[in-house]
């Protein structure tokens, strides 16, 4: 077994049939697998140590994976 994304914190796997159709995205994020995306407009996973949002974003013949950080809440000192 070939682990090419082995020591990569964020890395994304794009799974298709014999046919060149793409099926789904894996997501690792935080070195760890988070889960796996449908090729669908708007899936989406979540990592549960960073908060990060991997979003896939399909659009007229190409797709975007965007990845959306938490913003950090400032607190207030009295």
């Amino acid at each position: 077994m070939d682990f090419q994304n082995e020591g990569k914190i964020n890395d994304y796997r794009v799974n298709f049939h014999n046919g060149g159709k793409i099926i789904s995205v894996e997501v690792t994020c935080c070195g760890r697998h988070i889960g796996e995306m449908h090729f669908k407009d708007g899936e989406h996973k979540e990592c549960l140590v960073c908060g990060t949002l991997h979003t896939l974003k399909l659009q007229h013949n190409h797709f975007h994976i965007r990845q959306s950080k938490p913003k950090i809440m400032e607190t207030e000192t009295l």
